[in-house]
């Protein structure tokens, strides 16, 4: 596939989504030979579609943007116990639940509002 027709894809893509928006495993698989073409992971189109300008405006509360829920804060609870109580937030990233699309920034944001969790530096810390 060509950079120009990869790029026409993406603008017809992105014009198909401003009308019906729809989950990120839908457009992942009914897509698959562009995002192959592309080198993307299911993953990667999770945070491409996040950035969209139409699911941020439209999407800025909602669960399904990032999917980060109150789940993820016991799985990084959990994993701050097992980790002696601090970890680095690249390495959080790294051992979150298979399928969670998630970036440094949400976690941050995550930390600020959960009682049991902040940052310090690059750290994610185990507040006790």
């Amino acid at each position: 596939m060509t950079h120009d027709s990869q790029q026409k894809r993406l603008e017809q893509l992105i014009a198909q989504l401003k009308a019906m928006p729809k989950h990120a495993s839908l457009v992942f698989g009914e897509h698959n030979a562009l995002w192959q073409s592309l080198g993307f992971s299911q993953t990667q189109v999770a945070l491409w579609l996040a950035s969209l300008p139409q699911n941020n405006q439209q999407k800025e509360q909602s669960l399904t943007q990032y999917q980060v829920s109150l789940d993820i804060s016991a799985h990084l609870v959990s994993l701050l116990q097992q980790a002696g109580g601090r970890m680095p937030l690249g390495q959080v990233l790294k051992k979150l639940p298979a399928g969670t699309t998630t970036s440094e920034q949400q976690i941050r944001k995550l930390a600020q509002q959960h009682a049991q969790l902040d940052i310090k530096g690059p750290f994610l810390v185990l507040v006790h």
